[in-house]
């Protein structure tokens, strides 16, 4: 049996240029939770990340750490199948429907930048619409488009190292969603809402085997909670 650990990348960068760059406090995240990785001996056998930047600068941070410690990095293996989904395709499809539906949503999107709570309010209710597939087709793929990518990192994980292997996997909230979902059968809808609680550069654990996948801990941000630091847990 192996051990999968789903490390959150650090904050990205909402609200500027390059949301796909790490904020300032986002690399702070993937320091501490690199070092508390290693304090904790979880040294991998081999490392999966998505191919998003906020995804290689978490695990580079790791890597540094490594390097500071002596020890020699795994192999490191970078597939899109653990990207997150495009929201800002899946916002810029839905969103006019729900404008045009009904014209109060058009004052959350004014204030999407500035104001978490109409961030929020509309991102969820895009969401919703999505994973239902009530919108009309625009050629944005689908929740089950998605799905079907990372079961297929999923499998390719369980298959080849299934077998008594710690494996780093450093993606997104909705990536580890997909995990979730599938270990715990939950409803799409289900799926959904868990992601909302991911923290940056938390830890969620998963047994395996070449064939199964077991929920063992979710969203573990302990290393935030007792850093020094001051107001590191982050949801975006």
């Amino acid at each position: 049996m192996s051990t999968l650990f789903l490390i959150r990348h650090g904050q990205a960068s909402f609200g500027k240029g390059d949301y796909d760059k790490l904020s300032e406090k986002g690399v702070i995240q993937s320091r501490i939770v690199a070092g508390h990785l290693l304090a904790t001996g979880t040294e991998f056998d081999v490392i999966y990340t998505g191919t998003m930047l906020r995804h290689r600068e978490t695990c580079e941070e790791y890597l540094s750490e490594l390097k500071k410690r002596g020890i020699a990095a795994p192999e490191i293996i970078s597939t899109p199948d653990l990207n997150e989904y495009d929201s800002k395709k899946i916002l810029t499809a839905i969103v006019p429907e729900l404008i045009s539906e009904d014209d109060s949503w058009k004052e959350h999107l004014d204030k999407i930048f500035t104001e978490k709570k109409s961030f929020q309010l509309l991102f969820e209710k895009v969401m919703e619409r999505w994973i239902t597939g009530a919108y009309a087709d625009t050629g944005i793929p689908s929740w089950n488009d998605y799905l079907s990518w990372v079961n297929r990192s999923i499998d390719e994980i369980l298959v080849n190292h299934g077998k008594g292997k710690k494996v780093g996997i450093f993606t997104s909230g909705g990536t580890i969603g997909a995990f979730v979902k599938r270990a715990l059968d939950l409803s799409d809808e289900g799926a959904l809402k868990l992601t909302w609680q991911i923290v940056n550069s938390s830890v969620t654990r998963f047994k395996c085997t070449t064939q199964s996948l077991m929920m063992a801990t979710f969203n573990e941000h302990v290393h935030l909670e007792q850093c020094a630091e001051k107001n590191m847990i982050t949801y975006r």
